[in-house]
């Protein structure tokens, strides 16, 4: 609920700050900005005043917030690697960019559409892994592996149905999906490809979601790390410039690059994942 509070007072303010409707001032992109604060203001509101009336069963006090190695070791050597996955993310983008550049700056705007479009289906799995996190984090310090197994099983199955369905909606319709962003016919049957070669790797990105959110629970952040690394950086970043620039492929071999780079950093990461489970004697 606190989030929704947010997001629709960020909503409700956008076109209200923006082009100045009613009462209000037209502050152009400033007014945007402006309701981004509001809404996450508002959320916090909402929190303590919930938090005020219905208080959770946790007390906060500052002592209690005083460093302490041995908890904030634990903390960081899963923190930082869940901090970079999101930062490779942008590495990503602008080296991709860079390899678009030369072609024709259209390319590079189907890419920042097809990343807009894209957050909206690996949010929805990224937060399915959030939930996964904590429950084999709990079975895993209780020792009950058995338990970490079906969890993780349960969370690929579900990923992989969250991925069916954007796979075929890009396949289905990437017109009206690129006609949400522009109304360029040229754009349109650029993003078009774009969306039908890319979309080919959805599914086979489930294991690697998964199982990077699995290693965190189990607190193997440098493992989780290294899925990261292939997702984002050691396959699809060579694969881009080599199939694109040596190979002559130009823009497709870009958009061929992401499925070759979820395919082989799924496999990868199921080898990663097996792996930990038999340093723990678990089959």
């Amino acid at each position: 609920m606190s989030v929704l509070v947010g997001c629709l007072t960020n909503i409700v303010l956008d076109p209200l700050l923006i082009f100045g409707l009613g009462p209000f001032p037209e502050m152009g992109i400033e007014g945007a900005a402006w309701a981004t604060g509001i809404g996450q203001t508002a959320a916090l509101v909402f929190y303590v005043v919930v938090n005020g009336l219905r208080p959770l069963n946790v007390k906060i006090s500052v002592r209690q917030m005083l460093p302490r190695e041995g908890i904030w070791k634990s903390m960081y050597s899963v923190g930082i690697a869940a901090a970079l996955n999101i930062a490779l993310a942008s590495f990503l983008l602008s080296a991709l960019n860079w390899i678009l550049a030369p072609f024709s700056q259209v390319y590079i705007l189907v890419l920042g559409v097809y990343y807009k479009l894209q957050a909206l289906l690996y949010q929805a799995a990224c937060g399915l892994v959030q939930g996964m996190r904590p429950l084999v984090g709990y079975n895993y310090g209780a020792g009950e592996y058995g338990r970490v197994k079906s969890i993780f099983r349960a969370a690929v199955i579900v990923i992989v149905g969250i991925m069916a369905a954007g796979t075929i909606l890009c396949q289905a319709a990437p017109d009206w999906l690129m006609g949400l962003f522009t109304e360029n016919a040229g754009t349109i049957e650029k993003g078009r490809a774009a969306l039908r070669i890319i979309s080919l790797g959805f599914i086979f990105s489930a294991v690697s979601v998964a199982a990077s959110g699995a290693l965190e629970g189990m607190g193997q952040g440098l493992a989780s790390l290294k899925i990261s690394l292939m997702r984002y950086v050691i396959v699809i970043i060579p694969a881009a410039f080599f199939l694109s620039r040596v190979l002559g492929l130009g823009p497709a071999g870009v958009w061929h690059s992401f499925w070759i780079a979820e395919t082989v950093t799924a496999a990868l990461s199921w080898l990663i994942y097996r792996r930990y489970l038999a340093s723990l004697h678990i089959s």
